[in-house]
C-alpha cells in the first residue's frame, strides 16, 4: 500500500487494493488503491513508464463534498456482480469498481457512518439466486393472501370449546363450537 499524508486529526478507516476508479479529476479509468479516512477518500495509482521512473498519482476528495439528501449520502450501488459504486459529489461523481461485494459493503457503510454518524448498514449481504427466489415467493404469498382477503389465515383463531347434551341418549358431548361430534354411546351425530 502507498503511504498517504494524514492530517493530525485524521485516521484511516479502511484500505482497498485493486480498485478501479474513474473521475473527472483524471482522464480515463485507473486501477489502484483506495483509502477511506474519517475525513476523505484518497485514491492512489502508479503510472508505469516504459522509459524512466514510474509516477505515483494521488487524488483526494473530502467526505464533506459528497452530496447528502434527506440525511443519506448519495451512493449509487450496482445490484449486480460488478461491485460498482458511484459517489455523487457536489461537483461531479467518482465511479468505483471494487474487488468484492465485501469491499463494496465496507466502503459504502463506512462512508455512511462517517457522514451521518449512523451504524445502520446501507449495503448488506449480496443477493444470491436462492435468496432472490425466496424473496419472490414470500412476496407472492403475501400478495395472494391480500388478493383473496385471506390475511386472517396466517394466524388461526382458537376455537371456543363447548359442551352439549346428546339429543338421543343424554350423554355429555364436548368439542369445538361449530363442529360435528359423534356420540360414542348411541352413535348419533350432533352439531355443537
Amino acid at each position: 500500500m502507498h503511504s498517504i499524508d494524514l492530517l493530525p486529526n485524521e485516521g484511516i478507516i479502511a484500505q482497498f487494493d485493486g480498485v478501479g476508479c474513474e473521475s473527472p479529476d483524471f482522464k480515463g479509468f485507473e486501477r489502484g488503491e483506495l483509502t477511506l479516512t474519517n475525513m476523505s477518500l484518497v485514491f492512489t495509482y502508479t503510472q508505469i513508464k516504459m522509459f524512466g521512473k514510474d509516477i505515483d498519482h494521488t487524488f483526494s476528495w473530502s467526505l464533506r463534498d459528497i452530496k447528502v439528501v434527506n440525511g443519506k449520502p448519495q451512493l449509487i450501488i450496482d445490484k449486480g456482480d460488478s461491485h460498482q459504486c458511484d459517489i455523487l459529489l457536489r461537483k461531479g461523481k467518482i465511479e468505483l469498481r471494487m474487488a468484492s461485494h465485501a469491499d463494496l459493503s465496507k466502503l459504502a457503510n463506512g462512508i455512511n457512518k462517517e457522514i451521518t454518524g449512523s451504524d445502520e448498514d446501507i449495503v448488506g449481504a449480496p443477493k444470491t439466486f436462492i435468496s432472490g427466489i425466496a424473496s419472490a415467493l414470500t412476496g407472492a404469498t403475501k400478495e395472494m393472501a391480500e388478493a383473496f382477503n385471506m390475511s386472517g389465515l396466517t394466524k388461526p383463531k382458537s376455537a371456543k370449546t363447548v359442551s352439549k347434551t346428546c339429543f338421543g341418549c343424554g350423554a355429555a358431548l364436548h368439542g369445538a363450537e361449530g363442529t360435528s361430534v359423534h356420540c360414542e354411546y348411541c352413535g348419533r351425530n350432533e352439531q355443537l
